[in-house]
């Protein structure tokens, strides 16, 4: 089974997403299955187009510049737009057998997309919806607006 993880963000930056994410490839690679790793905009770590980080291999998505890039909503469409061409470029090398985006939405969209372009399936892992996730992280209290 080759799997096509679409991630927000991976280590080496240190959080519960890129934690859990590194638990999940690493149960993966032991039942046999070759994953492979790709990352969106939003991981802000500086480095190279691909890199190796503890034995797994990233692609990772350039962020992209403009005006668009200082505007809600705006902002999230370039990103998926960088992330979908970004995307096809590595199921074209990779050849996977599904394709696995991570939450949030701005991974699914483009995996959904670039999945139905070229016959793959599509799992979406929801870890957290907006609405919820800055009440959790503290950042604003529920109820707010």
């Amino acid at each position: 089974m080759r799997i096509l993880h679409v991630l927000d963000h991976s280590i080496p930056l240190h959080s519960g997403y890129a934690f859990r994410t590194r638990a999940i490839l690493e149960h993966q690679r032991a039942r046999g299955w070759e994953t492979f790793h790709l990352t969106t905009p939003r991981h802000t770590a500086p480095g190279p187009a691909v890199e190796t980080v503890e034995g797994l291999e990233f692609h990772r998505t350039s962020r992209p510049h403009g005006i668009a890039m200082r505007f809600p909503v705006s902002r999230e469409r370039a990103e998926m737009r960088a992330t979908t061409r970004r995307l096809a470029e590595v199921v074209h090398a990779v050849r996977p057998d599904v394709i696995h985006a991570h939450s949030p939405i701005l991974t699914a969209i483009p995996a959904l997309r670039v999945g139905r372009a070229a016959g793959i399936p599509v799992v979406y892992e929801i870890r957290a919806f907006w609405e919820d996730a800055p009440a959790s992280h503290g950042s604003c209290r529920e109820g707010d607006l």
